[in-house]
């Protein structure tokens, strides 16, 4: 089987996490860190191993000559080139589409951007901010940083075995967008979305010891959770926002150690809300980014 090649011009998570992803498939990938290093480093060593692992790390100065040409080098027998760099910044370091091109025309390049209308800097919070996903806190997940990486990944796997290589741009705020697509999908449809918490159906509860997290999105699981709580009279209101207070009302005086055992005798989608701390003791850090770990048979 053909062993494919990608150089990785990035740092901290989005692109990192592609090359890791690559890598985990196959992929030979190169990482080029600047003199300084990758910041993730000191930010939290531990993902910058998970992030890293498998992969060459080189370190070039690409502002210098001899460092350009070490990474032209590397370019000439690669397959794909993933970067994060502002357009401008690839640019005056030798790293942008139209120079690496010239060095190798039938190379992937893949750039991960941040908007697609300015070149001003952002991190995660901020492409939630303008996608719609904010309310009055950060989210705790990076689910751009995240989501920006499997996209990147994508795109170059999906390239070379395609055979179409050229420019690929992931920006950080159209996957934020995609992120809220059923949301925006919703409005479209003239309807208020309803997984954002207004309504009973979907929503987080509290219960005695702790909160659960409802998400009866079938009519079938919103009236097994009726009848769990006992107020069948309840069934038709799964759209009712005032319904709301009612359920809580209602879970509030039971432990959430009976709610979560009725919910499976009944088979009903609720689940416990844990503290960060907890679910920690439920991953294998070191197997989370493994393919071994999505090979079932």
């Amino acid at each position: 089987m053909a062993k494919y090649r990608a150089v990785e011009l990035a740092v901290l998570y989005p692109g990192p996490l592609a090359g890791r992803l690559l890598a985990e498939w196959g992929f030979d990938v190169v990482k080029v860190e600047p003199p300084g290093g990758d910041p993730m480093r000191a930010y939290s060593p531990t993902l910058y191993r998970l992030l890293n692992e498998g992969k060459e790390v080189v370190v070039l100065d690409l502002k210098t000559e001899e460092g350009r040409r070490g990474l032209y080098d590397l370019v000439k027998g690669a397959d794909a080139v993933l970067t994060s760099f502002r357009p401008a910044a690839a640019e005056r370091l030798g790293a942008s589409y139209e120079q690496l091109s010239k060095v190798n025309p039938s190379i992937t390049y893949v750039a991960v951007t941040g908007y697609e209308s300015s070149n001003a800097p952002g991190h995660d919070i901020n492409f939630a901010a303008v996608a719609g996903h904010l309310r009055d806190a950060p989210p705790i997940p990076q689910g751009v940083d995240v989501a920006t990486g499997l996209m990147a990944a994508f795109a170059a796997a999906a390239s070379i075995a395609a055979g179409r290589p050229g420019y690929f741009e992931i920006s950080m705020e159209r996957v934020a967008y995609l992120l809220n697509l059923l949301n925006f999908a919703q409005i479209a449809d003239g309807k208020a979305p309803q997984l954002t918490g207004g309504y009973p159906h979907y929503n987080v509860y509290s219960c005695a010891g702790g909160r659960v997290a409802l998400g009866a999105v079938e009519p079938k699981f919103w009236e097994r959770f009726c009848d769990l709580l006992g107020r069948p009279d309840l069934k038709a209101r799964m759209l009712d926002p005032a319904a709301v207070a009612e359920v809580e009302g209602e879970t509030s005086r039971r432990s959430c150690a009976e709610l979560l055992r009725r919910a499976e005798e009944l088979d009903v989608p609720l689940s416990l809300v844990r503290p960060l701390e907890d679910a920690l003791r439920s991953v294998d850090l070191g197997r989370l980014l493994s393919r071994s770990s999505w090979a079932k048979r």
